[in-house]
């Protein structure tokens, strides 16, 4: 979702994914990294194709999985629909990835919602640069600092795993998971999981760009 205080004259970015924390996490991310731009959040890519006929993004997010496109249809429509602009692919399987990776296209770039979320930030910085849209360091917001294991699980909250996912994933009981949760919104001074990722991902990019202007 846009801001209704944005000039309509500034680039923008659409992020089309129906994980509300996927979207809104990366939606956040793009505003740090590029301050100077709109971003607009889709559920699906008929409503972001609605939007583009009146307002054409210089950038796409999108997940690969999406509710309205068949996976074999994906890099046709997405080549009819935003020709010619990058286009960021988020998908959790290697298969998927390789095939993408293989197409004869260097718009297309591919990552997976596990990535850390470091290395995560080089990918939207990429796309974002692929687009011409500048770049710019970004104000921190206070955070108490995490133990390893809540940035794992934040991080596994951040790429849309529920509680009994990320227990899996971890291995570790659903009880201790539920006891990191509550650990990290506490330590965030967040509201719920949504906040708590946007909070962590404000810091990640502040403490990025302090770490470049010490070493400058």
């Amino acid at each position: 979702m846009g801001h209704l205080n944005e000039r309509i004259d500034l680039p923008q970015v659409f992020v089309i994914d129906d994980h509300p924390i996927v979207s809104f996490g990366l939606l956040a991310l793009v505003k740090d990294l590029a301050p100077g731009v709109r971003t607009r959040q889709f559920s699906n890519l008929k409503e972001a194709a609605q939007a583009a006929v009146r307002d054409f993004p210089a950038l796409v997010i999108t997940d690969f999985y999406l509710n309205d496109v068949r996976p074999e249809s994906f890099v046709g429509l997405f080549d009819t629909l935003f020709p010619n602009i990058p286009v960021l692919i988020s998908a959790n399987d290697a298969p998927v990835m390789t095939q993408l990776k293989r197409q004869d296209s260097q718009r297309f770039s591919v990552f997976s919602k596990l990535t850390p979320f470091p290395k995560l930030m080089e990918h939207v910085r990429h796309a974002l640069d692929q687009a011409g849209l500048y770049t710019a360091p970004v104000h921190s917001l206070p955070a108490k600092q995490l133990t390893h294991k809540q940035t794992q699980v934040l991080e596994l909250i951040g790429a849309g795993l529920t509680n009994k996912d990320i227990a899996v994933t971890l291995n570790i009981s659903l009880e201790t998971v539920k006891g990191h949760v509550k650990d990290i919104l506490e330590r965030l001074n967040a509201k719920n999981r949504m906040e708590a990722t946007v909070i962590y991902k404000h810091a990640q990019v502040h403490q990025v760009h302090d770490g470049v202007h010490h070493n400058a």
